[in-house]
């Protein structure tokens, strides 16, 4: 077996908004690992162990906390742009960092080799949270299924309907990944449910959400575990910024207004990673994402 290593490379980082950025030195990064517990599934990350401290460029402070289970580990988001950055033990003996590998800048997270790790099966084992609310039942969906989720922490829940089983592949509508500025950064495997296929519970103060590009669309965060959990319209858009936008943007936006882009990682029972979504191009579209 060759003992030889790849080579050191220094590579520059950062949440979507550019609040936190840093930088680390490591081997040349060619693979990644899925990891299947609670935390990854729903946040969509993928941790790249560091042995060296990350270098921070620019921090503004907006780093939030969240622990679970046996709360040994801080997993810190953007409250922000609610992107996942890093996750490090809360035990000073221990130095371990671990970052979200897809937050490095410039690394084309397609090209990675994928392993796979089966934390879900680690103890103690992630209770997912009840929804108690209204079931979706839209017209036109009376054979549909029904699933539930939620964000990590529980504070909010949802049931969505939806034709076939996303398990078996009979789901009746697209399943997508992407590699945007914003996406590639979570790992997100979107469904695009309607507003009336999906009910949301614990929404309101619950929530942040975070816009960019022509800030058309506007992302949902858990304020307290950073779960993304959908996308809807931007409601404050004045009619004079609608009309100034670009008229590619202005109908794409006029034809979605009722759609949902829903995180399958938020789905109980669901594993985004053994859907295997259909893969688009965000990266090449405008406005350029300018790496802070």
């Amino acid at each position: 077996m060759s003992t030889e290593q790849s080579p050191i490379k220094k590579y520059r980082g950062s949440c979507h908004c550019g609040a936190f950025t840093y930088e680390v030195e490591v081997p040349e990064i060619t693979s990644t690992t899925i990891c299947t517990c609670s935390i990854c599934r729903k946040r969509g990350y993928k941790c790249l162990e560091l042995e060296k401290p990350l270098v921070v460029i620019r921090d503004e402070g907006k780093l939030a906390s969240y622990s679970f289970g046996s709360k040994t580990f801080d997993h810190q988001f953007c409250s922000v742009c609610g992107t996942t950055v890093l996750a490090k033990s809360k035990d000073e003996s221990d130095p371990r960092v671990g970052i979200n590998v897809q937050t490095i800048h410039g690394l084309d997270i397609w090209s990675l080799k994928l392993g796979s790790y089966d934390g879900w099966s680690l103890d103690p084992p992630y209770v997912p949270a009840t929804f108690t609310g209204p079931e979706p039942n839209p017209a036109g969906f009376e054979a549909g299924r029904v699933y539930h989720g939620s964000c990590h922490c529980g504070a909010v829940t949802l049931a969505v309907k939806v034709l076939g089983s996303l398990e078996d592949g009979t789901y009746k509508g697209p399943v997508l990944t992407c590699n945007c500025s914003f996406c590639r950064q979570g790992g997100y495997v979107y469904i695009y449910p309607s507003a009336s296929q999906l009910s949301i519970q614990g929404g309101g103060d619950n929530l942040f959400y975070y816009t960019l590009g022509y800030h058309v669309w506007r992302k949902a965060f858990c304020r307290t575990c950073g779960t993304h959990v959908f996308c809807d319209a931007n409601p404050d858009l004045t009619e004079a910024e609608v009309a100034a936008l670009p008229e590619f943007v202005r109908n794409f936006r006029a034809a979605h207004l009722d759609g949902r882009p829903l995180n399958t990682g938020v789905l109980d029972g669901v594993d985004p990673a053994k859907l295997n979504p259909m893969k688009t191009d965000g990266w090449a579209r405008e406005p350029k994402y300018v790496c802070p």
